[in-house]
């Protein structure tokens, strides 16, 4: 039996036992924290990392699932469905929030999220874009998802997505294996999406981190992220090790793709950076 196939059971196993929990936890719906903040993505950029290490605040709960993917796969489901993923009250400071890195990227997530609660903080992880494609790429095919070699997959990009927007229009609730999975090169076109993060939301309500200054000096935005959740500085935080990560087998094209990237997402990074009024060092 593969490794693969090893991970598929594993994932299947926790799934049913997360829907155990979940549906046990109708006993106790009306004493549940509601989410005061949410990680928006983007998807490789540190969030998974960045919300394990939130998590260690002796104030800040774990909800059941660190993607619970309501606003984005799940808004067929009731809004008390999403609610009982988060953890009870027990004090009065205690505050919790989710992580789900295809909220940021998805037609409608943001929209969603602002109905549902408009004062929820966003907490916005953005990585250098050439590189958040390349590790996207890997990501997929460690995953089993992808088949195609890396100029491949980064050529046929558009093909594999043409019509989706319409799709989604046509359908609200509808979901895009393409749209999700393969869209290395799409996601990394921030200017868009956080402009329609502030669309919904005002800007104390939006934290914007700089992916390398996350890996590079994790102690200090850990505490400006804490600051910015209202939260008093815990320093016994362990921030060493890092999630999801893993070694790889890396493709032939890697560095003239990541060459084409980079040019590819110049005039995009020009446009981002005067949006939010800050560069960062992503040459």
């Amino acid at each position: 039996m593969t490794d693969m196939n090893n991970n598929k059971i594993l994932v299947n196993l926790k799934k049913k036992i997360i829907e155990v929990r979940h549906g046990l936890r109708r006993l106790t719906f009306g004493k549940r924290l509601k989410p005061s903040f949410v990680i928006v993505g983007a998807q490789k950029a540190g969030t998974t990392s960045l919300y394990r290490y939130l998590i260690q605040h002796p104030n800040i709960k774990s909800s059941l699932l660190k993607e619970i993917h309501y606003f984005d796969l799940n808004y067929n489901k009731s809004l008390s469905w999403y609610h009982l993923f988060f953890p009870l009250k027990t004090k009065k400071n205690n505050i919790t929030g989710e992580a789900s890195p295809y909220y940021m990227f998805h037609p409608f997530a943001i929209e969603r999220i602002a109905k549902v609660n408009p004062d929820i903080k966003i907490i916005v992880l953005l990585r250098e874009p050439a590189s958040r494609a390349i590790s996207h790429f890997y990501h997929e095919v460690r995953l089993g998802r992808e088949y195609l070699n890396m100029k491949e997959a980064m050529g046929r990009e558009s093909q594999r997505l043409e019509g989706e927007q319409k799709k989604f229009r046509q359908n609200p609730y509808y979901k895009s294996h393409n749209y999700q999975y393969f869209s290395y090169r799409s996601r990394g076109l921030y200017v868009d999406q956080i402009k329609e993060i502030k669309k919904f939301f005002s800007d104390d309500k939006i934290m914007i981190i700089d992916s390398n200054d996350f890996f590079n000096k994790t102690e200090k935005v850990v505490e400006n992220v804490l600051t910015f959740l209202n939260q008093e500085i815990v320093f016994d935080i362990q921030t060493e090790k890092q999630f999801n990560t893993w070694d790889k087998n890396q493709d032939l094209n890697e560095d003239s793709i990541r060459k084409e990237l980079k040019l590819f997402y110049k005039n995009p990074n020009k446009e981002l950076f005067d949006l939010i009024d800050k560069k960062f060092d992503w040459d």
